[in-house]
């Protein structure tokens, strides 16, 4: 099968975009992709839209990566022509203005939600199938800089979001508190959902913070030296829904403690994922796991075999071809599908 890749390739290894291409490759697959970042920049928007409608057509699928600078008008040509499956790995508390025009184009739309979220994607036009993805990784970045030392006690790596939930901010909130955390990204400084004058004003200056925007190897070095990392979701009632930090710390094999969101042990088991509900139980659980290293790393290591067993960027974009083919798949026992 010729897929033609619409995304973004210059980000980084663990990048969506990246990582299923990667692993349609070794499920067979030719890939060719297509960076609307640099072609916009380098054609204009006009020529790119045109390049995109001359690849797609030899292509025996597309596949967009979000999809939030593409035009309607284009899709609709492309689809008239190509089947398009489109993948989302993000969640708001209302569907993107984007996405609601670009789905009834769609053949297949894949995210990292499932129940009635994913349903609700499903009917505003979908054609022919809509399914549950897990954030995939890739098994080939464990054994570099596998001895970097950790030195970082507790981690919290994310952005701030307007739209966080009170258990995100009450999260943060006590992470902030504590003196053995290291935060990377800027979560602990923009939770709320009402920015002041001063606040919007520290927001702006963060920017040249190099913490704030910690990326591709910096990113991965950070995971490879924590004892703990945290993770807590912007939203914490979507099924399965969560933020790929927990498939980021977990496939590098450091410890997470994550928050108990819905559908977590329908993922991982609880000797590899440890999960609290509340602030009084993340304390306590910080504090024994630090006091604990053997028992910490067996568990990062089971949750770490799991990942790299199961959830590897070849199983999962596994599981989206079985669903393009076949339009089912039993690769995972969680496995979601609405058609």
């Amino acid at each position: 099968m010729k897929i033609l890749g619409y995304g973004i390739y210059q980000d980084h290894a663990l990048g969506g975009d990246v990582l299923l291409a990667k692993g349609l490759t070794a499920n067979g697959c030719k890939v060719e992709p297509y960076d609307f970042k640099k072609y916009a920049k380098s054609l204009g928007a006009k020529a790119a839209d045109a390049l995109l409608l001359e690849q797609s057509a030899k292509a025996d699928l597309v596949l967009i990566g979000k999809g939030e600078r593409l035009s309607p008008a284009v899709l609709k040509q492309v689809a008239a022509k190509v089947p398009v499956a489109l993948w989302y790995g993000d969640i708001r508390p209302q569907v993107p203005d984007y996405l609601q025009q670009l789905l009834p184009h769609v053949n297949y739309f894949f995210m990292t939600s499932a129940g009635e979220t994913l349903r609700q994607y499903h009917k505003l036009g979908v054609r022919t199938a809509s399914a549950y993805m897990i954030n995939p990784f890739d098994p080939d970045l464990v054994l570099q800089k596998s001895h970097l030392k950790k030195d970082l006690d507790v981690v919290f790596t994310g952005t701030g979001y307007r739209f966080a939930g009170d258990e995100r901010q009450q999260i943060i909130s006590y992470l902030t508190q504590r003196g053995d955390v290291t935060f990377f990204g800027g979560a602990d400084k923009f939770t709320g959902n009402k920015l002041s004058p001063w606040q919007k004003l520290r927001k702006e200056l963060s920017r040249l913070d190099p913490r704030r925007k910690v990326r591709g190897e910096a990113y991965f070095d950070v995971i490879r030296r924590a004892k703990i990392g945290i993770g807590i979701n912007a939203v914490h009632h979507v099924p399965r829904y969560t933020s790929d930090r927990l498939t980021h710390y977990t496939g590098f094999g450091s410890f997470i403690l994550t928050h108990n969101f819905t559908g977590l042990r329908e993922l991982f088991a609880a000797d590899e994922v440890v999960a609290y509900d509340n602030v009084e139980q993340l304390a306590e659980l910080i504090n024994y796991y630090l006091q604990n290293e053997q028992e910490r790393e067996q568990i990062a290591r089971r949750a770490q075999q799991r990942v790299l067993q199961d959830y590897n960027c070849t199983n999962v974009t596994g599981l989206l071809l079985d669903i393009i083919k076949t339009g089912r798949s039993d690769r995972f026992e969680w496995v979601d599908i609405v058609d």
